[in-house]
């Protein structure tokens, strides 16, 4: 057997778990040893994280000139980055404002899984997310207004243009 002999979606799905664990392991261990100093090390970490959104957005030929595009494109890098667990929907979109809804985050399920607390994830994911959205097209911006890691039954965000 050679990893071709593994179906894509298998491959992927495992290297997704992965990549979205690697995150929780680092906050585990790295929380304990730099305390409060550990979220000002990791935020700028996070924000590169959504600036490489734009580099694989523009290596797809992503569009994203509307609120509409960057939603899309932005789901679509996520969706390939964070893998098949990641799961929404927009319930509200134009050309200049979406709000769009997760239900399934995986970074959300590692650390449900690994047992740490989720609320870590709060600042890292909207450092990742606005970064991601301002990348992609400067005129824009994103803001979440629920969050799961916060209790929230669901993640929900705005994209809009910024004021």
């Amino acid at each position: 057997m050679n990893v071709d002999d593994i179906p894509a979606e298998v491959r992927w799905e495992i290297a997704a778990k992965s990549a979205t664990a690697l995150p929780v392991v680092y906050d585990m261990i790295f929380r304990k040893a730099l305390g409060p100093k550990y979220d000002e090390i990791e935020l700028p970490i996070w924000i590169e994280g959504g600036k490489e959104v734009k580099k694989i957005a523009d290596a797809l030929h992503l569009p994203s000139q509307s609120a509409r595009e960057v939603s899309d494109a932005y789901g679509i890098v996520s969706k390939i980055l964070f893998g098949p667990e990641l799961r929404g929907k927009k319930m509200a979109e134009g050309d200049f404002k979406v709000v769009g809804r997760v239900t399934g985050c995986p970074l959300l399920n590692r650390a449900l899984e690994m047992g740490v607390y989720p609320g870590v994830l709060l600042n890292a994911c909207q450092a990742y997310s606005r970064s991601a959205v301002e990348n992609l097209n400067p005129r824009y911006t994103h803001r979440h207004t629920r969050r799961m890691c916060a209790g929230d039954p669901y993640c929900e965000a705005t994209i809009e243009l910024r004021k």
